[in-house]
């Protein structure tokens, strides 16, 4: 069941790597929005952060999004990857 979800989720775009986790440089809002803490305000602001600024260099980099602190970076941190 596991490997079917990671299919489906490349299937929408390709937006995670081989170990399924979200790469915050191409993921879409509606995947952006199935992390922990990540609605779709936040999610508007991590894609508005990567056409201002850029790729994030690494995952640490999503804090200095507007609303995103320490605490929802704990929530997400195992989720995500800029690779």
């Amino acid at each position: 069941e596991e490997a079917g979800q990671l299919q489906r989720t490349s299937e929408q775009g390709g937006q995670t790597d081989s170990t399924g986790k979200i790469n915050i440089n191409t993921a879409d809002k509606e995947l952006l929005c199935t992390l922990p803490g990540i609605g779709q305000t936040r999610a508007q602001s991590i894609i508005t952060y990567r056409q201002e600024r850029g790729k994030f260099a690494s995952i640490e980099d999503i804090m200095q999004v507007s609303g995103i602190k320490e605490s929802s970076f704990q929530k997400i941190k195992e989720y995500i990857t800029v690779n």
